[in-house]
Order: structure tokens, then C-alpha cells, then sequence
């Protein structure tokens, strides 16, 4: 009977460690973030702390892909109960920036107070993406809003000319 208790008891205890805290990102491995080289764009990583009533704090390491993303911040803290502290990321691509493609690497950890000597155990979380780059095509852009716009303008067109076909078709059947 003491075999089995200690066992339990040690597996009970292990659940005050369990944290329902997490990183999302708008972006992963299966969905890269695509950017032309000299553009600059800024994502929000959503730090989530939906489970439990303490309030934790987390901080921010840019593990790779460091010559393109910063941070404002290294450290953010998100209230218990809640799913909406965002992280701000900037991605700035260098115009002559030499690769076609970088991986970011995003890590955090919980950040704990020292309690007089003893060891704390924190949590971390990885998030991580793939920046797929570009160059900037004005001829490709200028012609699909070109195309799209010849498109709305025949549609109009079309539409007036039915309304009136429409029109003269019912004037010529009441004449007669």
C-alpha cells in the first residue's frame, strides 16, 4: 500500500506545475510570413494566460533570425485569465538583404522572483517561422489592380447595356 501512495502523491504534486500559459503566432512552419526585401512589417505574438489566478510574467529572447526582428521589449506580463497581451515583432528586410529566405526563432520564459536560494522552475515556449522573401514586382502589382479595374468597368458596362436592352424590349411590347 505505501508503494502505490508515494507514486500518487508525487504525480498529484506534479500538477501545480502544469501551465495552461502559450504563445500564439500568426504565422508557423506550414505558414510562412512572405515579405519583399526593403519592406518592414510589425506581428503581434498573442502571450495567452487563460488557466489559473496568478498573473505571470514572461521574457522574450530572439533566438534566430536577430539581423531582421526586434522587440520594443524584452519582458511583458500577462493577468491571469486572459488571452489578449500581444508582443509586438518588427520585421525589417534590408534591400539588399542576401537571402531568399530566413527562419525566425522567438523564445520565452517565465520569469520568476528569486525566493532566498531555491531552485524555481520556470516554463519556456518556442515559436517559429519562416520569412520568405521577394522582390518588390511593380509591373505584376500595377497589372492585376489594372485588370481588376477593366474587369469592374466591363462588368458596369455590361450591365448598363442589359438594363437597357431590358428597357427598350418593354417599351417596343407596349406599343404593340
Amino acid at each position: 500500500m505505501k508503494k502505490t501512495i508515494l507514486p500518487v502523491l508525487i504525480v498529484l504534486s506534479l500538477f501545480s506545475f502544469i501551465s495552461s500559459a502559450g504563445i500564439a503566432s500568426p504565422y508557423w512552419e506550414n505558414n510562412p510570413l512572405n515579405m519583399n526585401y526593403g519592406e518592414t512589417k510589425t506581428i503581434e505574438l498573442n502571450l495567452q494566460n487563460m488557466v489559473g489566478d496568478e498573473d505571470i510574467t514572461v521574457k522574450v529572447i530572439i533566438k534566430q533570425g536577430e539581423d531582421i526582428a526586434t522587440l520594443d521589449k524584452d519582458t511583458y506580463t500577462a493577468a491571469a485569465g486572459t488571452s489578449d497581451t500581444l508582443i509586438p515583432l518588427t520585421i525589417k528586410i534590408p534591400e539588399n538583404y542576401g537571402k531568399p529566405s530566413q527562419t525566425v526563432e522567438i523564445e520565452t520564459k517565465t520569469v520568476t522572483q528569486d525566493q532566498g536560494g531555491m531552485v524555481t522552475l520556470g516554463t519556456g515556449w518556442t515559436t517559429k517561422f519562416d520569412v520568405l522573401l521577394s522582390e518588390k514586382s511593380d509591373s505584376a502589382s500595377g497589372g492585376e489592380s489594372g485588370s481588376s479595374t477593366a474587369k469592374i468597368i466591363a462588368l458596369v458596362i455590361a450591365i448598363i447595356v442589359l438594363i437597357l436592352i431590358i428597357f427598350f424590349v418593354m417599351k417596343r411590347k407596349r406599343k404593340a
